[in-house]
């Protein structure tokens, strides 16, 4: 299906995408894109009369999937993989958020999370992040501007009883480039319906429902109703899950359609003028009123208009079900 853009092509395809065409932020979407690669089966040839060199590095690394990690409360998303790009599984893992304070050489534990395993699109895949709630206290990234350097140290058990322990830093703003929780959402004027003749001009969904595009954000905000909107671009996706999750809101809106507002805001200006992939296309003025640094992000907004809840990547129907339920 045209939003499985990268499960649908050939593996041997898939393993020559270059990063380069990406519009993510450069270590997001190499993350995104090692996680799907790793999943794809993108590994050197071997026989048993040629034997490789062993790969360098640590058995075990993190790929951070969040790309918006401010002080405050924060949903982190991780995957794991390792040393030669073989997806990790298990149920939970454990992490230890410590901080090196400027100037200083001793870390020190700051928070702690247990973080679930979520299984990504499509079934079988063998695809999953961990999913936890992790509060920083300070920011710090360890530049000039903002000293200080955060650090995750994550330990897991995988379901044959082998240990995964890896640490990774992390870069942890001040304040996140997304609306915070509790802040007003932007008045974005969106695409609707009424602006085209055809829905493919303002979405690359393959079989668009109509409703989605009904409303542009500024004033399903002015009707005083609850408001869950999706940012993604089903044919151009880089983790392959904007579809997917494209596809749970539609099951929420048939559910919950009378109740709140649902709108997808495609990523790209005239997705149907964009010829084999991404690079050079425009995106919508909603992604930088936003300040979206990734795709796809839902967001669930309450009646008055303020940030409920904000999911990065693909987030299950039941979580975004129990989110859209404090609104309603």
């Amino acid at each position: 299906m045209r939003y499985l853009l990268f499960d649908s092509l050939d593996r041997s395809l898939l393993c020559r995408v270059s990063p380069s065409t990406l519009g993510a932020r450069p270590f997001v979407a190499l993350a995104l894109l090692a996680l799907v690669i790793a999943a794809a089966g993108c590994f050197s040839p071997r026989s048993n009369e040629e034997a490789l060199p062993p790969l360098g590095g640590p058995e075990y690394s993190a790929l951070m999937v969040s790309s918006d990690l401010a002080k405050g409360n924060n949903r982190l998303v991780f995957a794991l993989v390792s040393r030669d790009n073989v997806p990790v599984s298990a149920q939970q893992a454990q992490v230890v958020a410590r901080y090196t304070p400027s100037g200083s050489d001793v870390s020190e534990e700051r928070a702690t999370a247990e973080a679930n395993f979520l299984p990504w699109p499509p079934e079988g895949s063998n695809r999953g992040v961990f999913v936890a709630a992790l509060p920083f206290d300070v920011s710090g990234d360890a530049t000039p501007a903002n000293p200080g350097l955060w650090e995750l140290d994550i330990t897991a058990t995988t379901a044959e009883g082998s240990t995964v322990e890896t640490t990774t830093a992390v870069r942890v703003a001040s304040s996140p480039s997304t609306p915070e929780v509790g802040a007003h959402a932007p008045l974005s004027v969106t695409p609707t319906a009424d602006n085209v003749d055809d829905l493919s001009h303002i979405t690359s969904a393959l079989h668009p429902d109509p409703d989605l595009y009904r409303l542009s954000i500024h004033e399903a905000l002015e009707e005083g109703k609850p408001l869950v909107v999706l940012f993604s671009t089903p044919a151009f996706c880089v983790s392959a899950t904007c579809g997917p999750q494209l596809e749970i809101l539609g099951q929420l809106k048939d559910r919950y359609g009378d109740q709140a507002n649902f709108i997808h805001v495609e990523v790209f200006e005239d997705p149907h003028l964009i010829e084999g992939n991404r690079t050079g296309a425009r995106q919508v003025p909603a992604v930088g009123e936003w300040g979206l640094p990734t795709e796809p992000w839902t967001f669930v907004v309450d009646r008055e208009g303020r940030v409920s809840d904000k999911f990065e990547q693909f987030t299950p129907e039941d979580v975004l079900e129990e989110a859209l339920k404090k609104v309603l």
